[in-house]
């Protein structure tokens, strides 16, 4: 017999326990801003490796960690302890992953050979360890309410604390390791700073979960647990997890070409180094300032509206820099602060959206599998932004570029059209995408009386329910 996950009472949550879950979230992006804004930089400017076997060692080891995050999802939706399913990767998961995290930077410079060998199995140490710690993170957003409006709500928090780390990593991290030197000890001093901070944050938010992510049955015999065919069945069924996978495609690509670049276009293009950290902290300031008003709009008009209205912001910033970005600062900074909203809409929309399709993802197939939505969507997120980097590593040796060395004209030409025109056509795709996203307030609402009907119906006489069923369909004709 098919097990379905009863749908929790609705019950709002109060602002402090919302705040402590998405404490989790500046934990989890203290490691992901600095990996994905200063790790390749990292690479090329600090140990000396080459642009190409630099991107190529960040986009094999983020590949890793993308194929790894269905796995882990799929195991921690089986996860059955007292301490609840997605808790204990948190509390247990929390001090490898810092340590994993410091040596990354904690490499010494030697032999071409043996330092490209160290690099690797540093990184995909960290990798490994961070995708099992942050898929069952980011599924305790679909366990802890099912109420749209609230998800919406957390999903603004969310952000809010991601793009604080965002603002925290790039304002400080430049500017402390100069201070310590400059050298991977540095980088090694500064990021444990971080490390410890992140495993606090992450600790918690798990404590913050509470109840809510307490075991459905712990008793629940194995048999009875869906099998790997039905888990992917139920995948392939639901077509607005695939729709916020083409976005979170598109998006990654777009992201990963205009901010890595960015730190080289102030270096190499305007001379002036340590403004580019300033830009990026300034940028995360504003996303983060925006996050809330973007929450607002999702929770009032809904998602896809505020998803569309950030994504012509975000096409045009990337036009906008194209054709500007040999003006003054204070046109870079306005042009800057379109993107930077932008993006803001883009993430509070996207991770408000992930969990509505575990519902209807449960509605079509009669499974829940919040983990493993989630980790499906951080796989193919990881995947995108690994192969972006890889690519812009393979690009940038292409177009001459030679780390810490003056560039060619026809170098930076290139580089500007690279984070300019390579991100715009991400942005469009992600809009096209979004304009067929279905799941509106009103479908959700539908969705959750649905599935409630059918656990009561489960209740008083147990049998195995069709998914989706023909009396059903009728109420989710599409609005």
């Amino acid at each position: 017999m098919v097990h379905i996950t009863p749908i929790k009472a609705q019950r709002k949550m109060s602002l402090g326990r919302k705040i402590s879950l998405g404490a989790g979230d500046f934990g989890v992006n203290l490691y992901w801003q600095i990996a994905s804004l200063f790790l390749l930089f990292f690479y090329t400017e600090v140990l000396g490796l080459s642009a190409s076997a630099a991107g190529l060692v960040y986009m094999s080891a983020l590949i890793w960690d993308a194929a790894v995050d269905p796995l882990i999802g799929a195991m921690a939706d089986r996860t059955r302890t007292r301490f609840g399913r997605f808790r204990p990767y948190l509390i247990l998961g929390a001090v490898p992953l810092a340590i994993a995290f410091v040596l990354v930077f904690a490499l010494p410079r030697g032999p071409a050979t043996q330092l490209l060998a160290l690099t690797i199995v540093s990184h995909f140490a960290f990798r490994t360890l961070f995708a099992l710690v942050s898929v069952p993170y980011a599924s305790l957003y679909a366990r802890v309410t099912q109420d749209s409006e609230e998800r919406a709500t957390m999903a603004g928090i969310r952000m809010v604390f991601a793009i604080l780390a965002a603002m925290v990593v790039s304002a400080t991290t430049l500017p402390a390791t100069r201070y310590f030197g400059g050298d991977s000890h540095a980088w090694a001093l500064v990021t444990a700073l971080f490390a410890a901070v992140a495993s606090i944050a992450l600790w918690t938010a798990a404590l913050a979960a509470g109840n809510d992510d307490a075991p459905d049955a712990v008793g629940e015999p194995a048999q009875d647990r869906p099998g790997l065919g039905a888990l992917l069945a139920s995948l392939a069924s639901n077509r607005p997890l695939l729709l916020v996978l083409g976005i979170t495609l598109m998006n990654s690509c777009a992201s990963t070409f205009f901010s890595k670049n960015l730190l080289y276009y102030f270096k190499y293009v305007r001379n002036d180094p340590d403004f580019g950290g300033t830009a990026l902290a300034l940028m995360a300031a504003l996303a983060a300032l925006s996050a809330p008003a973007w929450a607002h709009v999702a929770r009032t008009r809904g998602k896809r509206p505020a998803l569309l209205a950030g994504t012509a912001c975000y096409c045009l910033g990337f036009i906008f820099w194209y054709l500007f970005n040999a003006c003054g600062y204070a046109v870079l900074l306005a042009i800057l602060a379109l993107i930077a909203i932008g993006a803001s809409a883009t993430a509070v929309c996207f991770w408000a959206m992930v969990p509505d399709t575990v519902e209807y993802g449960q509605w079509r197939s009669g499974l829940r599998t919040e983990s493993l939505i989630i980790g499906t969507v951080i796989f193919v997120q990881k995947a995108a932004l690994g192969i972006a980097a890889g690519t812009l590593g393979l690009a940038l040796g292409a177009i001459g570029f030679v780390p810490n060395s003056p560039q060619s004209a026809q170098t930076t030409h290139l580089l500007l059209a690279t984070m300019s025109w390579v991100p715009l056509s991400g942005s469009i795709g992600v809009f096209l995408i979004g304009c067929a996203y279905p799941i509106g307030p009103a479908l959700h609402r539908r969705l959750l009386a649905v599935l409630a009907r059918r656990e009561r119906r489960t209740r008083t006489a147990p049998r195995a329910l069709p998914p989706a069923s023909q009396e059903n369909c009728a109420a989710f004709a599409r609005p």
